[in-house]
C-alpha cells in the first residue's frame, strides 16, 4: 500500500486533482474545498481569512483543508490556481431541456473538458509499477462491478489483443473465489470509481489475504480500495459534473486500460494488437447465427 501523495497537478489539472481528494475530508474541510471548485479565481485572489467568511469557518480550517488535500498551504495553493486560469475555459451549464440537438453537442463538449483533465490525480510512477507487475504477473484478474463492470470486460478483451491473457468473471461469487485462488505471483487488478464498492472491495482483501499484489484502479485519492491496493491508479472523477452520470470516470478508465494494454505490449517487445487476434474478433463478431453450420460470415456490424 502506498502513502497519499503530496499534490502536484499539472497545468490545468488543480481542479481535477482537489475533486478527487474532497470525500477523504472533514465536513468543514470540504465546504472550503467546494467553494475553491465553485469560484476558483475568486479563491486565488482571496487571503485564508477571505475564503473563511465565505465558508463560514476559520482561518486554521483553511489552511488545515489546504493541507488535507496535498498543499503546502494556503499560499500554495493559491499560487496553482492562478497558474491555471489560462487553462481555463467558460463552462457552459448542460441542461437537457428542449430537443436533443440542441444540448447533446453541449453534454459532449462538456465530457470532452473534463476528460482534459483526468490525469490531474494520477501518479505515473504508480502506473509504471502496475505496468511492471501486470506484465510480469502468471495470473491476471480483473475485478469490477457495478458501473465499472463494463471496464473490467473491456480491459480483459483488451488484453487478448496483446499476448496478456486476463479474467474477469461477472458473478461476485466467482471474483471472490478466483481472488482467493491468486498467489504471490499475480497481480488483481481490482475497479470502483468511488474506491468503496463493497463487493469489490471484498475480492481486494481476498487477493491480499493469498499474497497477489492489489492494483485498485479509482477516481479518489483516499479511499478503503487504495488502503487495500499495493499499486493505486487514480485517474478521473468518479462523480460527474453534469447529471448524466458518472460518464467521464469511466470513460477514463476504459482510456487508461488501453494505455496500460500498450504500455505492456511495449515492455514485453510485442506489438500492441495480434492481427490474428483481431481477425478472430471480428469473425465471430460478423457471423450470422444462421450461417453458424455452414462457417459462412454475415456483415460486420
Amino acid at each position: 500500500m502506498t502513502d497519499s501523495p503530496r499534490a502536484d497537478p499539472p497545468f490545468g489539472g488543480t481542479l481535477a486533482y482537489i475533486d478527487s481528494v474532497i470525500p477523504a475530508l472533514v465536513p468543514s474541510e470540504q465546504r472550503v474545498a467546494r467553494a475553491i471548485l465553485e469560484s476558483p479565481e475568486d479563491v486565488s485572489m482571496m487571503s485564508a481569512a477571505d475564503l473563511a467568511a465565505r465558508t463560514g469557518t476559520s482561518n486554521a480550517t483553511v489552511i488545515r483543508a489546504s493541507q488535507s488535500l496535498g498543499f503546502k498551504g494556503f499560499q500554495h495553493l493559491r499560487l496553482l490556481l492562478l497558474r491555471d486560469i489560462p487553462s481555463r475555459t467558460e463552462q457552459e451549464v448542460v441542461g437537457h431541456e428542449g430537443a436533443p440537438r440542441e444540448w447533446l453537442p453541449s453534454m459532449f463538449r462538456a465530457a470532452g473538458e473534463e476528460l482534459a483533465n483526468a490525469l490531474a490525480p494520477l501518479d505515473f510512477d504508480e502506473f509504471d509499477r502496475a505496468v511492471a507487475a501486470m506484465a510480469g504477473a502468471r495470473r491476471l484478474l480483473i475485478i469490477g462491478n457495478g458501473g465499472s463492470a463494463p471496464i473490467a470486460q473491456l480491459a480483459t478483451l483488451g488484453f487478448l489483443n496483446s499476448s496478456r491473457p486476463s479474467e474477469a468473471p461477472a458473478d461476485a461469487i466467482v471474483q471472490q473465489l478466483a481472488a482467493r485462488s491468486l498467489g504471490s505471483g499475480d497481480v488483481c487488478v481490482c475497479i470502483s470509481g468511488s474506491g468503496s464498492n463493497p463487493v469489490t472491495l471484498s475480492s481486494a482483501e481476498a487477493a491480499r489475504a493469498a499474497g497477489a499484489t492489489v492494483v485498485g484502479v479509482t477516481g479518489y485519492q483516499r479511499s478503503r480500495l487504495r488502503e487495500l491496493s499495493d499499486i493505486t491508479l487514480v485517474c478521473g472523477s468518479a462523480i460527474s459534473k453534469w447529471s448524466t452520470g458518472l460518464i467521464t470516470g469511466n470513460v477514463a478508465h476504459v482510456l487508461l486500460f488501453a494505455a496500460l494494454e500498450l504500455a505492456i505490449s511495449a515492455a514485453g517487445g510485442l506489438p500492441p494488437t495480434d492481427p490474428a487476434v483481431m481477425d478472430g474478433v471480428m469473425t465471430l463478431v460478423g457471423r450470422d447465427p444462421d450461417d453458424a453450420a455452414t462457417g459462412e460470415v454475415g456483415d460486420i456490424t
